[in-house]
């Protein structure tokens, strides 16, 4: 059944003032959301085989569901078989239109790429960078994994600024001091995997485009869990992967280029699958010819960034997977995660801990630092047959469509206080 909670505000300062952990101001002061209502149910249990597993970490891998199962398996009985009179079609061009469907997109501005971090160092790559001078703002709440790849464009020449957060948020003013005239790209994860905050895209990329600046948007933690228009909020470029909410598997993702943005890409990829003409002048046959082939590369997504061969089998899980996100909607589904994620944040509160997520946040993560996190929660953790992400002085519950308020609250009496 869709959750619904009553409305109330953070506890007082003064009531947590005998807390173990200290909390900001702003932290205490901010209300945290509230559900709207639906007539969707939701948890949905059914479509995945969870068995006893209380299974708090779709931020780190979403659990593949009974139709994405039976779309895989259907497609390795044709990849068994293979034969002559098999009429399987694994029909990729409708999964690149159901995620456009999915984020607001044209389907051509669209291509399949292995990971986020692949797609977005060829965008960098395609952008001529690093070029020395060119100047790259980002932010401390961007995906750790792609620190080094801003440092090492430090090192040769680029002038990197980074943006620091502040109380688990990166503000506005200290974006606009950051992205002055002359800057190059703004490259940004739409919702921070350290604790959920979520830029004002749309906000980020007005200013950014208003002193000649590009925009990348890492979506993997918002796609299928958020809201995300791409046409609307003027995001030049953005990748995700799909193994957390869009319920794929790892290997395969997404990669978007605003059809107005392709004009300050160079060329720097020149993949059998982006080619949109081809003539060979060197086998059997052939016309003869100057080259030993002509061809053309497609004007859109693909022939700027397809590549060669991918994942089939995540495809085949995708049809499935984003048929179910698009009949539930995404609003449904972030509804259900503010339910959860709001009883969350108040328990965690209450016990003492010192939450990292902005109390606002309407994303499907919560972060708590939390010295020691790895050593002193896995051994309970197993034991009460929970999953969750545990870091060496982090934890970080997510929540999906499956999750419900009981999986919350053995989460909270695992955890107990800090």
């Amino acid at each position: 059944m869709l959750l619904s909670r009553r409305n109330y505000l953070l506890l007082s300062a003064a009531a947590l003032a005998g807390s173990a952990s200290c909390k900001s101001a702003s932290a205490l002061e901010t209300p945290l959301p509230t559900a709207r209502k639906s007539d969707v149910k939701l948890p949905d249990r059914n479509d995945f085989r969870l068995g006893d597993t209380v299974y708090l970490d779709a931020g780190s891998q979403h659990p593949i569901s009974n139709m994405a199962r039976a779309s895989l398996e259907a497609y390795t009985d044709h990849r068994q078989t293979l034969a002559p009179d098999d009429d399987y079609s694994l029909n990729s061009d409708a999964a690149i239109e159901k995620f456009a469907r999915l984020v607001n997109a044209d389907p051509d501005e669209i291509t399949f790429v292995q990971s986020t971090t692949t797609g977005e160092q060829m965008i960098i790559r395609s952008l001529g960078l690093p070029e020395k001078g060119a100047k790259v703002v980002t932010d401390t709440l961007h995906f750790f994994g792609s620190f080094p790849l801003y440092e090492e464009l430090e090192k040769q020449g680029c002038d990197v600024t980074w943006v620091y957060a502040k109380d688990g948020r990166i503000d506005m003013a200290d974006m606009d001091k950051a992205i002055t005239p002359g800057t190059r790209l703004v490259s940004l994860s739409l919702v921070s995997t350290l604790n959920g905050f979520e830029h004002d895209l749309k906000a980020v990329c007005d200013l950014a485009h208003s002193r000649g600046a590009l925009v990348y948007a890492d979506i993997i933690h918002a796609a299928g869990c958020v809201p995300v228009d791409l046409h609307a909020s003027g995001v030049d470029f953005a990748c995700c992967a799909s193994y957390k909410w869009l319920m794929g598997d790892f290997g395969l993702g997404f990669i978007y280029a605003r059809r107005n943005a392709m004009k300050h890409l160079q060329r720097t990829n020149y993949g059998y699958y982006g080619i949109s003409q081809f003539t060979s002048h060197v086998y059997p046959y052939d016309t003869p010819g100057d080259t030993v082939a002509d061809y053309a590369f497609a004007d859109d997504a693909a022939g700027w960034f397809a590549l060669g061969t991918y994942s089939h089998t995540t495809v085949a899980m995708l049809n499935a997977a984003l048929d179910l996100i698009l009949d539930l909607g995404v609003e449904t589904i972030q509804n259900h995660a503010i339910g959860l994620t709001t009883r969350l944040k108040e328990g965690l509160l209450s016990r003492g801990y010192n939450l990292i997520t902005p109390p606002e946040a309407t994303t499907p993560l919560v972060a708590c630092a939390y010295e020691g996190a790895r050593e002193n929660l896995k051994e309970p953790m197993k034991k009460a047959g929970i999953v969750t992400t545990l870091s060496t002085n982090r934890f970080r519950p997510s929540v999906s469509i499956f999750n419900t308020e009981d999986d919350v609250d053995m989460f909270l009496e695992t955890v107990g206080t800090a």
